[in-house]
């Protein structure tokens, strides 16, 4: 059994997540994961996949007529391979040295963003955004910078829209993966669903504000939460050997 208290950090925790991923399109695991797993490690990565999942799955419906499957293709494609890969190299290197490399690769990225050297959705820029997303989704458990750094620039309900649909597939991948590894089970399930009410009503809740956040805003959100990220996979990468 686990006390109310932890309980409710936890949920808190994941409301304030999907709150920032509502209005800005990705972020619930960089805000979330580190609170979650300091009350409560067994909620990573499983019961925390579940409620991106659900979040995921309610922004969808919410984005739906701003919703290109058909334009996800090549992300989807390429996010396969990445996280089979990253899968394969974990056996050789350590998670450490991979997010270290991811991290740095993101912080360059967010860089040239930053020069306005647009990097246009096209197939190909999909595919290795959705490639690079299953690398670092699979090292660091925070996949979502590669594909905020292409659609950056879309309209804001295209880009949460598209982003809630790779994130929905992604998440279904993983709770696979979690499952057949023993990382996902009834327990988590059952926890996952005893939180999921405080989620659920903070994305409700950034539903009403969403209108007040300029598109500029936007863009500048998801380059400090790709920047956080990188930072953190980099910190991982490196802790162990300041520790």
């Amino acid at each position: 059994m686990i006390d109310t208290q932890t309980l409710v950090f936890c949920a808190l925790a994941l409301a304030a997540g999907c709150f920032v991923q509502s209005t800005v399109g990705f972020g619930m695991a960089i805000v979330a994961a580190p609170i979650v797993y300091f009350f409560e490690p067994r909620f990573v990565p499983g019961t925390i996949t579940l409620v991106g999942l659900v979040l995921a799955l309610i922004n969808m419906w919410q984005y739906r007529a701003m919703l290109s499957i058909k334009g996800l293709g090549a992300a989807f494609v390429g996010r396969v391979p990445g996280t089979m890969i990253a899968g394969w190299l974990l056996l050789y290197i350590s998670s450490q040295s991979l997010a270290l490399v991811l991290g740095i690769g993101v912080l360059l990225a967010v860089a040239i963003s930053l020069l306005n050297i647009r990097i246009k959705p096209t197939n190909t820029s999909l595919f290795w955004a959705g490639f690079a997303s299953g690398l670092m989704g699979t090292s660091t458990s925070i996949g979502g910078p590669p594909m905020a750094l292409v659609l950056q620039h879309a309209e804001a309900a295209k880009l949460r829209a598209n982003l809630a649909g790779y994130f929905a597939f992604s998440c279904v991948l993983s709770l696979v993966a979690l499952t057949f590894t023993g990382h996902f089970s009834w327990w988590h399930f059952k926890y996952g669903m005893l939180i999921m009410p405080a989620p659920v009503l903070a994305t409700l809740f950034a539903y009403r504000i969403q209108h007040l956040i300029k598109a500029e805003w936007l863009r500048y959100a998801l380059l400090l939460l790709c920047s956080v990220s990188g930072v953190i996979a980099i910190w991982q990468g490196v802790s162990p050997y300041w520790v």
